[in-house]
């Protein structure tokens, strides 16, 4: 959520994911797309599906539409080494990178304090909490008075996933990403397989999905 100057507050919903991870590190990720128009999600919205298996070292991607893949097709790539599969970390460490000035002068830089907070169930889990906090000086760009960011996230060392990251600054607004519905059962192993009536297309460089008019 953003609060203009005037008091007008702006609300973006992001597209929820559903992602499923097996003991092994398998993980497999289904990302509803938005509507571009509308600004949030259809029901019946295309679903991008990630599969990564660090046993294997491959990933796939297929788009799915009413549950049933597009063009039969799955696209394969090898990876090197097993990729982090922590959406809401991501997310609020993509956020405070953008909300930092670049390389800012001795005078300018941020006074910046991080602490360990103190542990909490959250989602039926224990988490451990930390928070960062940014002080930007009178001045550093180009304010009357200073600009306090805080950053918060708190993660499950038992499941070794983040659980809630929140992030507050005054220049962005507020944002929200966190872990919902959890599930400890051991995920069926055919979620991390295309199906089978896919066609599985190596793939060597980038690629682009495409469905009807759509891209991605």
């Amino acid at each position: 959520m953003r609060t203009l100057a005037v008091g007008t507050h702006i609300t973006r919903e992001s597209p929820s994911r559903r992602l499923y991870r097996d003991s092994a590190g398998r993980a497999r990720t289904e990302r509803s797309l938005i509507d571009p128009v509308a600004g949030k999600r259809k029901a019946d919205a295309p679903v991008i599906v990630e599969i990564t298996d660090p046993v294997e070292h491959v990933k796939y991607t297929f788009v799915t539409a009413n549950k049933v893949v597009v063009n039969k097709v799955a696209h394969k790539r090898t990876i090197a080494a097993p990729e982090p599969h922590h959406p809401v970390k991501r997310a609020a460490t993509r956020a405070a990178a953008a909300a930092k000035p670049s390389q800012p002068s001795d005078d300018d830089a941020p006074q910046f304090t991080h602490e360990k907070l103190e542990s909490q169930t959250m989602e039926g889990l224990l988490v451990e909490g930390t928070r960062d906090t940014w002080v930007y000086p009178t001045g550093s760009q180009g304010n009357d008075r200073p600009i306090t960011m805080v950053n918060e996230t708190w993660s499950s060392p038992e499941l070794k996933v983040t659980v809630l990251a929140t992030c507050n600054d005054p220049r962005q607004g507020e944002s929200t990403q966190k872990l919902a519905n959890i599930d400890r059962n051991e995920p069926d192993p055919s979620l991390f397989r295309p199906p089978a009536d896919c066609t599985v297309v190596e793939e060597k460089g980038d690629f682009t999905i495409r469905w009807g008019s759509e891209s991605q």
